[in-house]
């Protein structure tokens, strides 16, 4: 399992599943693939995950 954040449009529990280095015209920019509980799946900058415990709480309220 990857590492856990929260998924940018619902904010339920997410995995990066893959995390890649891309060029750009101001040097290579990490991008992660995300995939939510919900079914959302995303290509984003690394740099746009919420990390530690920003994502305590949306586990917790999935536990209920």
């Amino acid at each position: 399992m990857g590492e856990l954040t929260a998924c940018p449009e619902c904010s339920a529990p997410a995995e990066v599943t893959e995390v890649v280095r891309l060029g750009s015209t101001h040097g290579p920019v990490d991008h992660a693939r995300v995939r939510c509980v919900r079914r959302h799946w995303f290509f984003m900058p690394a740099a746009r995950l919420v990390r530690g415990e920003a994502t305590e709480p949306v586990l917790r309220g999935l536990a209920r």
